[in-house]
């Protein structure tokens, strides 16, 4: 079962601030009550169409290989994509997760792609491997020069990592991904380092 995550209700949501805003990709950050990292929105614009960027998402985009990390598929289909991961880190101990993504078709052509993390999937690789939390989605919003990508994610990380160590790792690897989306939707070579 997913780990449910709920906004306060009535209480009226930080505002968000930016981090960086650099070749057209920009990155903000809020701190939400009880979270120990800042949820992070990822904005940017390109070419491609709403649907081409979700089926990317779904398919190329879950199958590019990273180093660090080891993916097994649960459920695998065009709207909906279930997986384990096990992400081995030089320093610090394997975070193992499993992620669902789940397309759906919003008003005026607009597609979202939501993400979340669901209790392991799977036999752990090691019994001390520690839990991951993620949530978040990918908004893929028509313009009349293609779409508007929005990636936001709130991601904990496990362990006893303190939040400032773990914020630049995490708002690099936002920004990594969107990066990612950009070039792959679009059917170019993956930017240089995107795997690591």
């Amino acid at each position: 079962m997913p780990i449910a995550w709920s906004a306060n209700a009535g209480a009226q949501a930080p505002s968000w601030r930016t981090v960086s805003d650099k070749d057209g990709i920009r990155l903000e950050a809020r701190r939400l009550p009880s979270e120990r990292f800042d949820e992070l929105r990822v904005t940017t614009a390109l070419k491609a169409s709403p649907q081409t960027i979700a089926d990317y998402l779904l398919g190329k985009y879950l199958d590019e290989k990273n180093k660090n990390i080891t993916r097994s598929f649960v459920q695998r289909g065009p709207d909906q994509a279930i997986w384990s991961d096990v992400l081995s880190t030089p320093v610090t101990s394997d975070r193992c997760y499993s992620m669902r993504f789940e397309r759906q078709a919003l008003a005026g052509g607009e597609v979202r792609v939501k993400f979340v993390s669901l209790d392991y999937v799977g036999r752990r690789p090691k019994p001390d491997c520690i839990a991951l939390r993620s949530r978040g989605e990918w908004t893929m919003t028509p313009t009349s020069a293609g779409t508007r990508l929005t990636y936001l994610s709130l991601t904990d990380i496990g362990g006893q990592t303190p939040a400032f160590l773990a914020h630049r790792s995490l708002s690099s690897a936002a920004v990594s991904s969107v990066r990612k989306v950009v070039a792959g939707s679009a059917g170019l070579a993956l930017p240089r380092g995107i795997g690591d």
